[in-house]
C-alpha cells in the first residue's frame, strides 16, 4: 500500500484542496440564515399544516422559506443521543477521510476532495434559490444529550435544508471509504457504519426533513462518481459474460 509518497506539487495541491474544503464549508455558514422576503422563489413559502404563509411577508424580521415537512416526518422520534455522530461529521468527513484517501492514493484524494467542493457549490445554489426551513417543534432537554443538541442548534440554524449538506458529504465520505476497504478494512467498515448514523440523525435531531435526506444522498452519490470518472478515468473492461467491471 502506497503511504504518503507525495512530491512537492502534490503536497501543494493537497493543501490547496483542504483549504478549498474549508472555504466551501464557510459558504454554507454564510447562507445559513433566514432569507429576505424578496428572494425568489421564497414568496411562495407556505405551511402545509395551515395552508398559510409560514413567515410574515413584511415587517421587522420578515423572511420567507419553504417548509418541506411530510406526513411521515410527523411520526419521527426525537433522539438527542444522535447528536454525537452528527457532530463527529465535522472531523471525519472534511478532514479524516480525505487524509486517509491521500495516504493510499493521490487520485483517490483528488476525487473525494473535489467531490466535496463541487457538491457544496451545488448545494449553495439550491440554498440561494430555494431556501427551506425545519420547524424545531421539540425542546432540547436536559443532561448531556440536551447539551449536545443545544450545541448543534446553537451553531446551525434551521435553514440550508434541501438537500441536506450533512447527508451529501456523508454519502461522499462513505463512497470514499468503501473504495479503501481492501487496504484498510477495519477502518473503512467501522467508520462507514458510524457515519451511516448521520442519516437518521439529521431528521431525529430536527435538522432536516426526510426529503432533504433523500436529495442529499442522491447528490452526494452522483457527484462522487461523476468526479471519479473525470479525475481517475477508470477503464471499463469486459469480465465473464457481458458484465462490465472497473479495471484494477
Amino acid at each position: 500500500m502506497r503511504t504518503w509518497n507525495l512530491n512537492r506539487n502534490q503536497i501543494i495541491t493537497a493543501v490547496g484542496l483542504m483549504v478549498g474544503i474549508a472555504l466551501v464549508f464557510a459558504s454554507y455558514v454564510a447562507l445559513n440564515q433566514a432569507p429576505p422576503p424578496s428572494r425568489w422563489p421564497g414568496f411562495f413559502a407556505w405551511d402545509p399544516a395551515t395552508s398559510a404563509l409560514a413567515q410574515p411577508l413584511k415587517g421587522a424580521g420578515a423572511y420567507q422559506s419553504f417548509i418541506l415537512e411530510s406526513w411521515a416526518d410527523k411520526h419521527i422520534p426525537f433522539v438527542p443521543a444522535l447528536a454525537v455522530p452528527y457532530l463527529s461529521f465535522l472531523l471525519l468527513i472534511p478532514i479524516v477521510i480525505p487524509l486517509l484517501s491521500l495516504r493510499v492514493s493521490f487520485k483517490r484524494f483528488l476525487t473525494v476532495s473535489i467531490a466535496l467542493i463541487v457538491s457544496q457549490l451545488v448545494l449553495d445554489l439550491s440554498y440561494l434559490l430555494f431556501q427551506s426551513e425545519v420547524i424545531r417543534n421539540v425542546e432540547a432537554g436536559d443532561g448531556l444529550g440536551g447539551s449536545l443538541v443545544n450545541l448543534v442548534w446553537g451553531n446551525d440554524q434551521p435553514f440550508n435544508c434541501f438537500p441536506s449538506g450533512h447527508c451529501t458529504w456523508t454519502m461522499i465520505g462513505i463512497c470514499a471509504l468503501m473504495r479503501l476497504r481492501k487496504v484498510m478494512p477495519k477502518t473503512a467498515w467501522i467508520m462507514s457504519a458510524w457515519l451511516s448514523l448521520v442519516f437518521p440523525a439529521t431528521v431525529m435531531l430536527r435538522q432536516h426533513y426526510l426529503i432533504d435526506v433523500f436529495a442529499g444522498v442522491f447528490v452526494g452519490f452522483a457527484i462522487y462518481w461523476a468526479v471519479m470518472f473525470i479525475v481517475e478515468r477508470p477503464v471499463l473492461v469486459a469480465a465473464a459474460g457481458d458484465d462490465l467491471v472497473l479495471a484494477p
